[in-house]
């Protein structure tokens, strides 16, 4: 007993231990799956990954994946597994299918477990398009995807969830962890200032709360001219309930990366 005990991670505890709690608060075949995918790594060493559609939020099936020097095709629930001598640091993940913007992804592992496993992909996008797709943990249940158009729309569940004008839309709205929460922009106006955000709704009241930043893991993925355009992990150890993620101004993209 001793002995299996060892052969334990610590990150993979705590991942069976959050899926856990999270099923039986939401009984989610997502958290299921996620907490099927711990056992198994204990069980055979098999790091996972899933691949869901961030429009829809299913899983996407037969899709290639390139992991290293190893190719997979995904199962029915969008998943490959693998095993990798890497304990601490990434690996670099090709993700390729009809119908799909194919896109790299660096996937991190620690302390030889992927703690957070779920990676949406885009379905391909018109020329002048763009996507933004939020990415996170099992938890804080609610994190919200903002999008301002400076004297124009503010898209979000709470907010309008499309434009007067039809051109931006919330494509997906996410409350119980994991995401994907997805807006899609018809067409970017070079004239205008955008500010994209992170709220975490769940913990709104608490203005000092570090949630978000160290409990979340949360990843924003920007598509546009049918490639992956930027991707954006928060940062550790920072206070507050928002992440100001990155703004468009004059058509260009900029970094933005606080928490406040």
């Amino acid at each position: 007993m001793h002995a299996i005990m060892k052969k334990i991670s610590v990150f993979t505890l705590l991942i069976l231990l959050n899926c856990a709690f999270a099923f039986a608060q939401t009984g989610s075949s997502g958290v299921q799956d996620r907490a099927d995918d711990a056992f198994n790594e204990l069980n055979t060493g098999e790091l996972t990954l899933r691949f869901v559609n961030a429009l829809t939020g299913e899983y996407v099936s037969n899709a290639f994946i390139g992991i290293g020097e190893q190719s997979f095709r995904s199962d029915g629930e969008g998943k490959v597994r693998f095993k990798t001598e890497i304990k601490n640091g990434t690996i670099q993940v090709r993700f390729g299918k009809s119908g799909f913007i194919t896109s790299d992804f660096n996937i991190e592992i620690m302390a030889g477990s992927v703690f957070q496993n779920q990676i949406s992909v885009s379905p391909e996008l018109l020329p002048e398009q763009y996507r933004i797709v939020l990415d996170w943990a099992n938890r804080p249940r609610d994190l919200d995807a903002h999008l301002i158009k400076e004297d124009g729309y503010h898209i979000s569940y709470r907010h309008k969830k499309t434009s007067d004008d039809g051109v931006a839309r919330l494509d997906r709205d996410d409350r119980n962890g994991n995401g994907p929460e997805t807006i899609t922009v018809n067409r970017i106006d070079s004239d205008a200032v955008y500010t994209y955000k992170v709220h975490d709704y769940s913990n709104r009241d608490k203005r000092r709360t570090s949630e978000l930043s160290n409990r979340s893991r949360a990843t924003v993925r920007v598509y546009g001219d049918n490639r992956l355009l930027r991707t954006y992990s928060i940062e550790p150890n920072q206070r507050g309930d928002e992440w100001f993620v990155f703004s468009i101004e004059d058509g260009l993209i900029v970094d933005e990366d606080t928490v406040n």
